[in-house]
């Protein structure tokens, strides 16, 4: 049986500075998993592929995957100075989010790492290859977005049974398992947050409520937070979580998540992320925008059950191997 794969998106060798290293080592052991780092080359050439003849392009390419793995191989050698299994690719693909998930289809590792690209404003951020990957890509990310190393971790899994916008009922306990995974592998501490505005979710459940007498929604409202509560309640005792590291924030707000793991000094937040289409799309974008840059610490995503990816694992970038240089050795 093969040891399980993390696989990190690496976006140049030189932003994997000592910390960042401490940190992918610490979960690699933590974990039992072996690295794969990779890289995805994206260049004018690939979006634009008419500026230059065909070979001198796959020749440039080439080149490019070379250095590229050259960097790598560098920075893997580090690693496995310090007893870690990693293996090294990069390839040519358009956009990166793309190639990113395309290599996670081919290798399937059980968890990706990234860094969060810069920006700012709604219309940066719904193109940026984190959020891209946050919609597309099949395995749980983690978003390195700290340089703090994993001593003392508190994690603080987000859930929210009330499955607003129709998020998939099963998705709370892939976010909880993910959670105590890395409680127990890091030896951190777990907390359990939800946060709900009790009567605008008893109205989107029941319409009819906005024409009702203001007692009988204040009634229904209580019932609903009770509920919430209730459930909240039960998934801390399946999962081992203390009543003192549960916390309940009556708001909507996503700001309210980024207060808690502040207050908490979280190292990891573990949040889940459905796709939908349309409207709802959009409106699960900007609130995901809010708390993802909200968030001053790592995060890591997970999917529900059965997520299939958008992304075809066939890219239509291809060059020639003629070209291609003697291959490395993957596993050392």
């Amino acid at each position: 049986m093969r040891s399980p794969l993390i696989m990190v998106a690496v976006p140049d060798p030189g932003t994997i500075g000592p910390t960042e290293m401490g940190k992918l080592s610490a979960l690699a052991r933590a974990l039992d998993s072996q690295i794969e780092l990779f890289h995805c080359i994206q260049g004018v050439e690939v979006s634009r592929p008419r500026l230059a003849a065909p070979r001198g392009a796959e020749e440039d390419i080439h080149r490019a995957v070379e250095r590229h793995r050259r960097g790598l191989e560098a920075l893997a050698e580090r690693m496995r100075a310090g007893g870690l299994r990693v293996r090294t690719s990069v390839r040519w693909d358009h956009p990166a989010f793309a190639g990113i998930v395309r290599q996670v289809q081919r290798h399937e590792p059980s968890l990706l790492i990234a860094h969060p690209t810069q920006g700012h404003g709604a219309r940066h951020f719904f193109g940026r290859t984190d959020f891209r990957l946050i919609e597309t890509c099949p395995c749980p990310v983690l978003f390195i977005k700290t340089r703090r190393p994993y001593t003392d971790s508190v994690v603080v899994a987000a859930v929210d049974p009330a499955r607003a916008h129709g998020k998939p009922a099963a998705l709370d306990a892939q976010i909880l398992g993910w959670a105590a995974r890395l409680r127990d592998a890091l030896r951190a501490k777990l907390f359990l947050f939800h946060a709900h505005a009790a009567l605008d979710q008893a109205m989107e459940v029941a319409p009819e409520l906005r024409e009702a007498p203001e007692e009988i929604r204040a009634d229904v409202a209580a019932a609903w937070r009770n509920s919430l509560e209730g459930a909240v309640l039960a998934l801390a005792q399946e999962y081992a979580v203390p009543r003192q590291r549960i916390h309940f924030a009556e708001s909507s707000a996503p700001e309210a998540l980024a207060r808690y793991a502040r207050d908490v000094i979280a190292d990891i937040v573990v949040m889940g992320a459905a796709t939908r289409s349309g409207l709802a799309r959009v409106l699960i974008r900007h609130t995901a925008q809010r708390v993802f840059d909200a968030l001053d610490c790592d995060v890591l995503i997970v999917k529900p059950p059965g997520f299939r990816s958008s992304v075809s694992p066939h890219s239509t970038h291809h060059v020639r191997r003629s070209f291609a240089p003697a291959p490395s050795p993957i596993w050392r």
